[in-house]
């Protein structure tokens, strides 16, 4: 198969390969086996980057005998922008459904909690989420804490 891509879609392209990579690597020390075709893929467009006319956002290593982004694509690379919105939503969201579904096992117990249909443990923990938009809406991080038995404050 062939694709004709124009050069700003060729730039779009590298953004989102950008984000791409951030979603496979950003949380890992190394680079896995299971990355490798993934990579290989990325190699093979970052290797038209000087045919494209984007020689100056992509360049060879030598050192590390591999294509890589320069410091102005670094600079001008809109991918980050996107991946802080999401990781930011995200943290939000997860957070939110991690304490509403613990309040909700606590609320009728880890048993019931599995024995619910899907839909009425959706509902369940539904009920628990609005306290939680509320406060972190209000006061985001601040009123977050440790209490520990005897409600000590840390």
């Amino acid at each position: 198969m062939k694709i004709d891509i124009s050069k700003a879609e060729y730039k779009i392209l590298l953004h989102v390969l950008e984000m791409a990579d951030w979603t496979l690597t950003s949380h890992k020390s190394k680079d896995e086996k299971r990355h490798k075709p993934y990579r290989k893929f990325e190699q093979k467009i970052f290797s038209l980057a000087d045919v494209m006319g984007y020689g100056s956002l992509i360049e060879y290593s030598k050192e590390f005998h591999e294509y890589m982004p320069t410091r102005k694509y670094e600079d001008t690379c809109s991918a980050m922008e996107f991946i802080e919105e999401f990781e930011n939503e995200s943290f939000w969201d997860e957070l939110i459904d991690r304490l509403a579904e613990r309040d909700t096992i606590i609320e009728v117990g880890e048993a019931e909690f599995k024995a619910l249909k899907p839909i009425d443990r959706i509902s369940k923990v539904e009920e628990h989420k609005e306290k939680y938009y509320d406060e972190f809406e209000k006061y985001g991080v601040d009123r977050i804490g440790i209490v520990q038995q005897g409600n000590k404050h840390i």
